[in-house]
């Protein structure tokens, strides 16, 4: 409650400036605010760089306290995200979804599931205590780490359960159930399909047999193991012997494979499927698999590395630092080049025609620019000093709360036709909209010209030097 009177007091105080003072009012870092020509906000920073407002290019309001606390409305998803100690906390509301954590305090989810079943998921003091449940009842779980869980789709397990962790879990995965004593050292199973048994006492013995598809055993782990795959297969079956480290081999039908001195030396093939051959590992490994898309991939680590396939093209030189890649994916063509860590640069060009390129030169600068499919220019930005190694998702709420602290100047498009630049903070401040621009310089003078030409320069903000021409639109004219 305290926090929407702050608000409304600043959007009032906001709204009376541009009422009563000139369109752009530079007082930094005591107060700044910017209007457009009908005298709506656009933005408003006060003691900054602490306190900032700014009307986002969907018509929704984003509000900071920096580096602490940021409220955004996206009126296009009737959305409201709170942000706080970024990137730790934040609340996110939906019509039909709500989300908030503080990691790793709590965490808090509900939504409709798939099924349009409304599910619930938390955690506290994240991993130790967590719990969820479905409006059906078929998700309800509960888990206080390391004394009891029952966790559905957990790690890469269907259900995990344990009491008294690791003393005893119990793992479901694609219709199989496992039950570990000591984990991971004592496993048996209780599998209800095809007569599965599983079970191992590490290190000395292990057996995972399913009858009419696969058959391994080992004794002594890692050092003897033994199995059968592909019992089922039409290819026929594939036998296999391991004494690690010393020696290996695997042979069927079509399958041959051998290993020797692990990881040294090892070489796999299945005829015209694939085909692995790996020589002083890491130095040389040469791979190819014609169900990954014909992939072909070799190295000779670390001065040189390509891969081919049907839908990408890329290579590394003195890995790790030069990488250059270009694939094709659903939405379109993307290409990469990357020198470590001080150049990268992608371009996405979507099949519907629109691209966006990024360019960053680490720590100096960065440049976003996105294009239309007619190659109009309708978003991006750039800064000099960039120093964040990330960009996209990763770099999500980053510069809204801490880019005022590295940030030297800053460009931004918010739409084909809004550009701004900052320089400083607010040392220096433009922004050109919709052909109407306004400049500032803080107490020094500010600056604004409209649609027509007709300008003025305001000396220390306020005394106004009317000059440039253009005829003003009766119609159209600002009422001030």
């Amino acid at each position: 409650m305290a926090l929407r009177s702050l608000l409304a007091c600043l959007a009032l105080l906001a709204t009376s400036a541009c009422a009563l003072m000139p369109r752009e009012l530079n007082l930094t870092p005591l107060w700044f605010h910017r209007c457009d020509g009908e005298g709506n906000v656009l933005e408003w920073d006060a003691a900054w760089p602490i306190l900032h407002y700014e009307r986002t290019p969907e018509g929704g309001d984003d509000f900071r306290i920096r580096p602490f606390y940021r409220r955004v409305t996206e009126p296009e998803l009737e959305a409201v995200e709170h942000q706080y100690l970024w990137p730790f906390g934040r609340h996110r509301v939906y019509p039909e979804e709500t989300s908030s954590r503080l990691f790793p305090l709590w965490s808090w989810r509900s939504r409709p599931n798939d099924e349009g079943t409304r599910d619930t998921d938390w955690y506290l003091l994240f991993p130790f205590l967590w719990g969820g449940s479905s409006a059906d009842g078929r998700e309800d779980y509960f888990a206080v780490l390391p004394f009891y869980g029952d966790i559905p789709q957990f790690l890469t397990y269907d259900r995990f359960r344990t009491v008294l962790f690791p003393l005893w879990v119990a793992v479901d995965k694609g219709g199989h159930r496992h039950h570990l004593f000591l984990w991971p050292f004592i496993g048996v199973s209780a599998c209800a399909e095809n007569g599965h048994q599983w079970f191992r006492v590490l290190p000395f013995y292990g057996h995972d047999i399913e009858p009419g598809k696969h058959d391994r055993r080992f004794l002594f782990w890692p050092f003897v193991a033994w199995s059968t795959e592909n019992i089922d297969a039409a290819s026929g079956p594939v036998d296999s012997v391991w004494l690690w480290p010393l020696l290996g081999w695997r042979e069927g039908p079509s399958v041959h494979g051998w290993m020797a001195l692990w990881p040294f030396f090892q070489a796999t093939s299945k005829q015209d499927h694939f085909y692995s051959l790996t020589l002083l590992w890491p130095f040389f490994r040469y791979y190819w698999n014609r169900a990954e898309d014909n992939l072909t991939q070799w190295w000779l680590w670390p001065f040189y590395s390509r891969v081919t396939s049907d839908d990408q093209r890329a290579w590394t030189a003195l890995w790790p630092l030069i990488w250059w890649r270009e694939y094709d994916d659903p939405d379109g063509h993307t290409a990469q080049q990357w020198v470590l860590p001080f150049f990268w640069r992608v371009v996405q060009e979507k099949k519907t025609g629109e691209r966006e390129s990024f360019v960053k030169v680490w720590p100096l600068l960065h440049r976003t620019q996105q294009r239309d499919a007619n190659g109009a220019h309708t978003g991006g930005d750039w800064s000099l000093l960039s120093p964040w190694p990330w960009r996209n998702g990763n770099a999500y709420g980053m510069q809204e709360a801490y880019g005022w602290m590295w940030e030297l100047a800053r460009g931004v498009r918010r739409a084909r036709d809004d550009v701004a630049v900052d320089v400083l903070g607010r040392a220096f401040t433009a922004r050109e909209r919709q052909g109407e621009t306004t400049a500032s310089v803080p107490f020094l003078f500010n600056y604004e010209s409209d649609r027509s030409g007709k300008a003025t320069l305001r000396l220390f903000q306020f005394l106004p030097i009317p000059f440039g021409g253009g005829q003003t639109d009766v119609s159209t004219a600002s009422p001030r």
